[in-house]
């Protein structure tokens, strides 16, 4: 339906947005309802309208198309949507529920078109499925998948597995594991998989507790010096792998253009007006070039913006798993799956800056949402009295 669904998906957010934003207005006096309710139209106003406008002067065309080009970006709504039901009485086990039932639907769902959908055909088509298929000599012609839902259904799914629980439960995400499993196979996503089989390797060895941060501040400049120290070895590989040279005329072009404009970029193409093959060649994709890439498209300001919410959310999500667990002696399957894939995005940003498309832009909002649900649930965030005063909620001792 060319993108039609998930234009109806935002529609649907924004609704109820205002709905929550509505009724918690006049119903809940302890909410803190202008930040909730201002900062997600500000952020998203501000890189719609920046990286329009600028597309628009440095291409000399139109704003508009390239206005509804970034319109991605409001898929942020869904944050402070989670969050505004939450506090009209939604519990959060509830929530919890609907996302991983929406993920689940969301794999059967690519499952059916990736076996019914003519890939080839779609390939060489001119419409929007071009856009959801790849092909490479190795694996062929493949639907690009939703790596997020595989990520946190991966991780979520093996925790209920091995969890106390229901026999019929555990059997049901045993089915879940067995098919996301399934689409793993279907991608022969080798760096993927590496990344994410290390990533589980990091989080007891770094993360599992906050005492283990000591040795997450040791591990890091060594880390960082081992990265430095191969970037060598790494730039080679680079430059002699398939391809190299177009990739590496693309990365020269968006270093260029970032350098000449640094502070919002070249902006956001569309293809109603101009696209970044009818100015800089066929093949180029600043997409996929990493950080490189987005800080052409939005500037040194959208670089530090990325930077800036990568590891709040990431200190988020570890921050409400600790809490969890020193509440419940056991771990939240969700929150620790979201870490997990929080730590393997960081890992991978370089070359992958997910949390800057729309798949990754609905996951941190989500994960910013629950973990302040949770922080409320713990007491350890500052609410607004009747009279408007804040007060601190420490954890409880018990």
């Amino acid at each position: 339906m060319n993108n039609r669904l998930q234009e109806l998906a935002i529609a649907l957010a924004l609704g109820l947005y205002f709905y929550g934003a509505i009724f918690t207005a006049f119903t809940d006096r302890n909410i803190r309802w202008a930040w909730w309710f201002w900062v997600t139209p500000l952020f998203v106003g501000y890189v719609m309208i920046s990286s329009s406008l600028a597309f628009a002067i440095n291409a000399g065309v139109s704003m508009v198309p390239s206005l509804f080009a970034a319109r991605e970006f409001m898929i942020v709504f869904l944050g402070p949507t989670l969050y505004f039901l939450y506090r009209l009485g939604f519990s959060l086990q509830k929530i919890e529920n609907l996302l991983i039932a929406s993920m689940v639907m969301v794999i059967l769902s690519y499952l059916f078109f990736y076996h019914t959908i003519d890939l080839k055909s779609a390939y060489f088509s001119k419409g929007y499925m071009f856009y959801l298929v790849t092909y490479d000599e190795w694996r062929g012609y493949r639907l690009k998948p939703p790596t997020y839902v595989l990520i946190i259904l991966t991780f979520y799914g093996l925790m209920r597995i091995f969890q106390p629980g229901d026999r019929m439960v555990k059997t049901g995400f045993l089915i879940v594991v067995a098919l996301v499993g399934y689409i793993w196979f279907l991608q022969k996503a080798r760096s993927q998989m590496a990344t994410l089989a290390m990533s589980l390797m990091i989080y007891p060895i770094l993360f599992k507790r906050p005492n283990r941060m000591n040795l997450f501040v040791l591990v890091a400049p060594i880390s960082l010096m081992l990265l430095i120290a191969g970037s060598d070895i790494l730039v080679e590989k680079f430059l002699n792998a398939e391809g190299a040279e177009v990739r590496a005329a693309s990365y020269k072009i968006a270093w260029t253009f970032a350098l000449k404009l640094p502070v919002f970029g070249y902006g956001q193409s569309s293809a109603f007006s101009k696209t970044y093959q009818d100015i800089f060649g066929g093949k180029f994709f600043p997409d996929d070039l990493g950080l490189i890439g987005m800080t052409f498209k939005y500037g040194f300001i959208g670089l530090a913006m990325y930077l800036f919410f990568n590891f709040y959310i990431a200190t988020r999500i570890l921050k409400a798993n600790w809490y969890y667990y020193k509440h419940h002696k056991a771990h939240n399957p969700l929150l620790w799956a979201l870490f997990i894939q929080a730590t393997a995005s960081t890992t991978n940003m370089m070359l992958v800056p997910g949390l800057a498309y729309a798949e990754g832009l609905a996951t941190g909002s989500l994960a910013i949402a629950l973990t302040a649900c949770y922080y409320e649930e713990f007491g350890v965030r500052p609410r607004k009295t009747r009279r408007g005063n804040s007060v601190d909620l420490k954890p409880d001792s018990s």
